[in-house]
């Protein structure tokens, strides 16, 4: 941990100069101070003062005149009944006269949000006084706690009361500003009314509606705030800037707007010049051999054959399974244009001579799929061959620790696709109905899909397009109808920043009449998606006998953007209905290698440490939003959409990306037990999670 000490004795003064404010700042994390006391609060009390200005953050005398200032003190007081745990002011800083101080309720279930974090007050006001903050909130580390001046004066420590009136703040004032914390800082306060610029969201409750405020909590954007500048986070992270940022907060202002949010784009890019049939007619190669020469590939086989040894023989073997698994999904990879060029050809949707001059090609196209181990031992010199043409790759190519195990692996996966189609299925078959809409294309989507997170959008989102769904189907149908899970299927994402104009309401002028402006122009990141949606439906109808009603049902926007139907060449295939399981399971593993499948997932993380540790060991996972924990049991708030209304914070949970080829070589639950999305509602949280497990 860095000490107040290493910055006040770098010789650059330019250097000394920066590093010491930054080292007081919200966004930094808390350095340590003990023996150098009053040097801390002297860097305080300058950073507070605008005027005269600041050429040394150290200038005992000009940190003095803060306090002889009446006006400084008053402000600072003033300013306490601000001072929040949650930001409303972020991101729209016309939200006026409303703070909130309160933690997520307890709950049954795992989240992720402020409750695994250090309690921090945060401010937003009047930007005009954001300095008067600053000596008061931002943090240090003391005798082994995180600590800050309001804290100490709050507590009368007896050191920090002595130093202060050194300063200039009497003891009688001391005790004044104690007393006006216990008054403006209770346990809990939550607005009795919702700002007409807050966000209200509605989602089904105990058979009515229930209204959420979504609201950030200034903990976690500080925590990981520390995180984007921490050399050791592996994180990733994107800037968005905000305008009129010291009238959103403390933070945002101290960061001059550039606020940092976790970065994880789904990474899935569909390209029409690289799609297979273009790169067979060009180049006559069907094997993918980048899925067993890339450098994560390579990684996993150097463990394989002893390079960089775990010390635990459980963490070995731990580790040895999860390595075999990501072995075998790539030489499935590695073998998945043959697969799809093979389904092609039996679905006649893409006809060709069959002049293919290799003959193991050709024996794997033209065979029948019970067949396909027979193919194994040629199959498994390719394998080597492909290791063996690219010199990252060759040191693995016949090695003695990986020919059994990569020959296994490759058995395991001829035996996955040799089955039966029967034994895909070969549960009872159940007689559920589906709807699936095909390569559905939405427009300037919103890529934050909340506040600490830039990527996929939100998993409410795709639950609220549904839901919406429901209801205009129903309408049409006029019978009851539920739909209760789904399952998305992503095909293309493109992320853009971008600005929008908004529509001019704001007044000049009040009372008369005068020009109309726009509101500021804020830049955001959008996403252009194309996906692929199952919805699993509960009724006595037959969907079939209802395609058109399901067509003129479709909502035209999904998470504030545009959505369109297919391309026009596709004609009407764009929405099919299935009565059974196994027509579904037909259809789905099919689906084109390029894409992902976005699934739940069974750990999900309580911290970010325990966040950040599941993304670094598995890229197959992502961080998605998928619900809410609640501030405060629901009650009635004026203004509010509905009878009943809550503060909540947004959850963070983990969604897998799960390969087509996974679902092809996988028995009927890794599809239909795997990939479903419910609603779920507790007295605490609204999550969007898997019900099946």
């Amino acid at each position: 941990m860095r000490t107040l000490q290493d910055f006040i004795k770098l010789e650059d003064p330019k250097l000394r100069f920066s590093q010491l404010k930054k080292s007081f700042m919200p966004y930094t994390a808390p350095i340590q101070i003990d023996g150098d006391e009053r040097q801390a609060l002297t860097v305080l009390l300058n950073l507070s003062l605008s005027a005269p200005e600041c050429k040394d953050w150290l200038d005992l005398k000009r940190a003095t005149k803060y306090f002889s200032v009446e006006k400084n003190l008053q402000t600072a007081e003033e300013e306490v009944k601000w001072y929040h745990t949650h930001n409303l002011k972020f991101p729209d800083c016309r939200v006026a006269n409303q703070r909130i101080l309160a933690t997520p309720i307890p709950s049954n279930e795992v989240t992720l949000t402020s409750q695994s974090l250090l309690p921090q007050l945060g401010w937003a006001h009047n930007s005009a006084n954001y300095k008067h903050t600053i000596w008061l909130l931002n943090n240090f580390v003391w005798r082994g706690s995180n600590e800050n001046v309001l804290n100490l004066i709050r507590n009368q420590n007896e050191l920090w009361s002595d130093l202060l009136v050194d300063m200039g703040l009497s003891l009688e004032k001391q005790e004044q500003l104690r007393a006006i914390c216990e008054r403006s800082l209770p346990v809990s306060e939550l607005p009795t009314e919702i700002s007409q610029f807050s966000k209200q969201v509605r989602f089904p409750w105990q058979g009515e509606y229930l209204s959420i405020t979504p609201v950030v909590s200034h903990a976690m954007q500080q925590q990981l705030e520390v995180l984007a500048r921490d050399k050791h986070s592996s994180f990733r992270f994107r800037t968005l800037d905000y305008p009129n940022p010291a009238s959103i907060g403390n933070l945002c202002g101290a960061l001059g707007g550039h606020v940092n949010v976790l970065n994880y784009p789904i990474g899935v890019r569909k390209d029409s010049q690289r799609t297979l049939l273009v790169s067979r007619e060009k180049s006559q190669h069907y094997f993918d051999d980048y899925q067993l020469t890339s450098k994560k590939t390579g990684f996993v086989l150097a463990h394989l054959i002893g390079f960089e040894k775990l010390d635990e023989h459980k963490a070995q073997k731990h580790v040895r399974k999860y390595q075999l698994k990501i072995i075998r999904r790539q030489i499935a990879r590695w073998l998945l244009p043959l697969i799809e060029l093979r389904e092609q050809l039996e679905t006649e949707s893409y006809r060709h001579s069959m002049d293919i001059a290799d003959p193991l090609v050709k024996q794997f196209l033209t065979i029948p799929e019970a067949q396909f181990k027979e193919l194994a031992s040629e199959l498994n010199q390719r394998v080597h061959l492909s290791l063996q043409s690219n010199r990252f790759s060759s040191r693995f190519a016949y090695h003695p620790k990986l020919m059994r195990v990569l020959k296994i692996e490759l058995d395991w996966v001829l035996k996955q696709l040799s089955r039966p189609e029967s034994e895909l299925t070969q549960t009872t078959e159940q007689r559920e109905q589906y709807i699936y809409l095909s390569s559905m294309r939405v427009f300037d989507a919103a890529a934050r899909s909340c506040p600490y997170l830039m990527g996929a959008p939100s998993l409410t989102a795709f639950w609220g397009f549904v839901h919406r769904y429901q209801r205009d189907f129903q309408e049409l149908l006029s019978e009851d109808v539920s739909f209760d899970e789904f399952a998305v299927f992503i095909r293309d994402e493109v992320i853009q920043t971008t600005a929008k104009l908004t529509e001019p309401s704001v007044l000049a002028k009040k009372r008369e009449i005068s020009p109309v402006k726009r509101t500021t122009i804020v830049k955001d990141e959008y996403v252009d998606l194309e996906f692929d949606l199952v919805i699993k439906v509960s009724t006595s109808s037959r969907l079939s006998d209802y395609i058109n009603q399901l067509k003129a049902a479709l909502p035209n926007n999904f998470a504030g953007g545009a959505l369109f139907q297919p391309d026009i060449e596709r004609g009407a295939s764009w929405l099919k209905t299935f009565g059974s399981t196994s027509e579904l399971l037909h259809i789905v593993k099919g689906l084109p290698g390029s894409g992902t499948w976005l699934a739940p997932h069974s750990d999900q993380p309580e911290s970010l440490e325990a966040l950040e540790s599941l993304l670094s060991n598995d890229d197959t996972l992502l961080p998605v939003a998928n619900g809410f924990h609640f501030l405060e049991l629901t009650k009635p708030r004026d203004k509010s959409l509905t009878a009943l209304h809550a503060f909540a914070e947004n959850n963070i949970g983990i969604a897998k990306l799960i390969s087509p080829i996974e679902i092809r070589l996988g028995a009927r639950n890794t599809f239909i037990e795997r990939c479903f999305w419910a609603l779920d509602s507790s007295k605490s949280t609204i999550l969007i999670k898997n019900k099946r497990k």
